[in-house]
C-alpha cells in the first residue's frame, strides 16, 4: 500500500532535481538584461524617460518631465507539467523521474533566454517607453535637460537587410526581465483532493513562472542589419560613443558586448577574435568588445 513516506520521497526527489537543473543550466539573458521584481499584475516604467545622471547643484533641483503616456508591461504565465504514474511510486520505481525533473529545471532556465532574446528580436517592430519601436530612427531627444524644448529625432539602428547584430552598453538596462513569481514546482499527490490522482492514477507536478520582458533604455542597445564587417562595426560603435541625451549631455555609452546569431558567427569571430588581419596587420578590433553568439538570435 502506498505510504506517505513514499509520496514525500517522490516530492523531495523531484523538487531537488528541478532546483539543480534550474541552477546548473547556463543562461545568457543576464548579459543583455536586468532582473526587476514585479509586485502586481503589471508594472509601469514611467521612470525610463529620465536618464540616470548627476549635475552640479545650482539653485533648485532639476525636476525632469515624466512622459504622460506610461509604459506598462503585463505579466504572463508559463507552465510545464510532469505526470508520474502512481504505480511507479508504489513500486519504488520513480528514480528515472529525477532526470525528467532536472530537465524541467533546465527548461525553466532556458525560458528566461527565450523570453529576453525574443524581445530583442521583436524590438524592430515593438514599442518601448517613448512610443517608438525599440529599434527606430526617430527616438525623441529634447533640447533641454528637463525633457522639454525642441525634439531631435535620434536613431539607434543601422540600415540593412541581413541578419541582425547588436551592440550593448552597460550604463543602464537596455532590456528588463520583469519577474512576478520565480520558477517553482508545485504538486498534486493527494487522491482525496486531486481529480487527476483519483481518476487517472497519476501524480502531477507543475513547473510555473510568471513575468514578462520589458524594454528599457534604447540608448544602451544599437541594432544593425547591415553586413557585419569592420566598417559597419566602427560606424555603430562610434555612434554609441558620441551619443547625447536631453540637453546635449554626453551619455557615456561605451559598447562592451556584441550579440549575434549563427549567421554572423564567422564574421563576428573574424572581427573580434583574430589578433591579425589576413594581410598580416594588427587587428585594431581584437577583443574590443565581448562577443555572444546565441542560437536565440537567428
Amino acid at each position: 500500500m502506498l505510504t506517505q513516506a513514499q509520496i514525500d520521497a517522490l516530492k523531495t526527489t523531484l523538487q531537488a532535481n528541478f532546483d539543480k537543473g534550474l541552477v546548473a543550466t547556463p543562461s545568457n539573458w543576464k548579459m543583455i538584461a536586468r532582473l526587476m521584481k514585479s509586485t502586481s499584475k503589471s508594472s509601469t516604467y514611467a521612470w525610463l524617460t529620465q536618464w540616470p545622471s548627476f549635475r552640479k547643484w545650482v539653485g533648485s533641483r532639476l525636476h525632469k518631465a515624466i512622459a504622460e503616456k506610461a509604459y506598462t508591461v503585463t505579466n504572463d504565465k508559463y507552465e510545464a507539467t510532469i505526470d508520474v504514474q502512481r504505480t511507479d511510486v508504489e513500486d519504488d520505481d520513480f528514480g528515472h523521474y529525477a532526470t525528467v525533473a532536472y530537465g524541467h529545471g533546465e527548461a525553466a532556465a532556458r525560458l528566461m533566454d527565450e523570453i529576453m532574446f525574443s524581445a530583442l528580436l521583436a524590438g524592430w517592430s515593438t514599442n518601448c517607453y517613448d512610443d517608438q519601436f525599440f529599434f527606430d530612427t526617430d527616438h525623441p531627444v529634447y533640447a533641454n535637460t528637463d525633457g522639454t524644448g525642441t525634439v531631435t529625432a535620434t536613431s539607434n539602428i543601422q540600415a540593412g537587410a541581413g541578419a541582425p547584430w547588436y551592440l550593448f552598453s552597460p550604463n543602464a538596462p537596455a532590456l528588463i526581465l520583469q519577474e512576478r513569481v520565480p520558477a517553482t514546482l508545485e504538486s498534486q499527490t493527494n487522491p482525496n483532493q486531486s481529480t487527476n490522482v483519483f481518476e487517472n492514477d497519476v501524480f502531477s507536478f507543475g513547473g510555473r513562472w510568471r513575468g514578462a520582458a520589458a524594454y528599457g533604455f534604447w540608448q544602451c542597445c544599437y541594432g544593425s542589419k547591415a553586413t557585419l564587417d569592420a566598417t559597419n562595426f566602427a560606424d555603430l560603435y562610434n555612434r554609441m560613443l558620441s551619443q547625447v541625451g536631453d540637453g546635449g549631455i554626453k551619455l557615456g555609452t561605451v559598447p562592451t558586448l556584441l550579440v549575434c546569431g549563427p549567421t554572423n558567427r564567422v564574421a563576428a569571430e573574424n572581427l573580434l577574435l583574430r589578433d591579425r588581419l589576413a594581410t598580416g596587420e594588427t587587428n585594431i578590433n581584437y577583443k574590443k568588445v565581448d562577443l555572444l553568439v546565441t542560437p536565440w538570435v537567428a
